[in-house]
């Protein structure tokens, strides 16, 4: 039988759609769900309900408590989740994750974290007091996402604006091509090379080319898992690899599956992570259009 679950976006307002991509109330109430998160952008949960692990690099690593934070994964990490598992959450744009969190992104990448590490204890009552609400039918999902959005709002800071501008600059030269040359960027960039790639690491967790070859991948199989990809699109994909290897390769080291498996139904939940919402908010799509 298929796994059920519901996932609800909740869009942001226009102000702050620069630094919350979306927010979300996903529901599951099977005894067990297993799964694949895609390294994609930074995420901070609550977990109402359910608790599990969560691998990187063969280690297992616990997922429990009521909320968890992360900058991003560098490939995807397979999970396993005791249900029911019901959380609330915001995506969060690179510009969003420094805003909030003041903190480098490559410090906390391919990790799972509580997010009081950073936030401080005030995000820890503040977790506790929504996920009893959530628990005791006193807000719904919908509601939650208000409660985590006001909360956020007035704790996001600014960034330097040379450092804001490397990051539309970033995202604008992912965005120009499924396989972005490096060179484009630094020459679009007042910063010297070494700055540029210390700076990109810093706000994005990697290094431009292995920022560039994550979202290759990524977008490669959010495009390959709709049912109504036209021909001009599956062209572009194919330019953007050496070939059809090279992007099997890639595609199961950043989403966890071969472009085959992508969408089918023993992995629903992460056909619908790898649907286009949050990127097309980045314009990351725009190659391919």
């Amino acid at each position: 039988m298929p796994l059920r679950f519901s996932l609800e976006y909740v869009d942001p307002p226009k102000e702050l759609q620069r630094h919350v991509l979306a927010l979300f109330h996903f529901a599951c109430d099977e005894p067990v769900i297993v799964d694949k998160q895609p390294g994609a952008l930074g995420q901070l949960a609550l977990f109402a309900r359910g608790e599990g692990a969560i691998e990187f690099d063969g280690v297992e690593h616990p997922v429990t408590g009521g909320s968890h934070m992360l900058s991003g994964f560098s490939v995807a990490a397979p999970y396993t989740v005791n249900g029911p598992w019901h959380a609330i959450g915001a995506s969060l744009s690179p510009l969003g994750w420094a805003s909030l969190t003041g903190k480098p992104a490559n410090e906390y990448i391919d990790r799972f974290f509580p997010p009081q590490e950073i936030l401080g204890p005030e995000w820890s009552d503040f977790a506790e007091q929504t996920n009893a609400a959530y628990r005791a039918g006193d807000i719904d999902g919908r509601e939650g996402c208000d409660r985590l959005l006001n909360w956020m709002t007035p704790r996001l800071k600014p960034v330097p604006p040379r450092h804001e501008e490397l990051i539309e600059k970033t995202l604008g030269w992912l965005g120009n091509s499924l396989n972005p040359d490096v060179d484009l960027l630094f020459g679009s960039i007042s910063y010297s090379r070494r700055q540029t790639e210390r700076l990109v690491e810093r706000y994005f967790g990697l290094p431009p080319a292995a920022l560039a070859r994550k979202y290759r991948a990524i977008r490669a199989s959010a495009l390959l898992a709709q049912p109504d990809l036209s021909g001009h699109a599956e062209a572009i994909i194919a330019e953007a690899f050496f070939d059809q290897p090279h992007m099997v390769r890639e595609i199961r080291r950043c989403c966890g599956h071969t472009p085959t498996r992508l969408g089918g139904p023993t992995d629903p939940i992460l056909h619908t992570m790898l649907q286009m919402k949050n990127f097309n908010r980045l314009n990351l799509f725009d190659a391919v259009k």
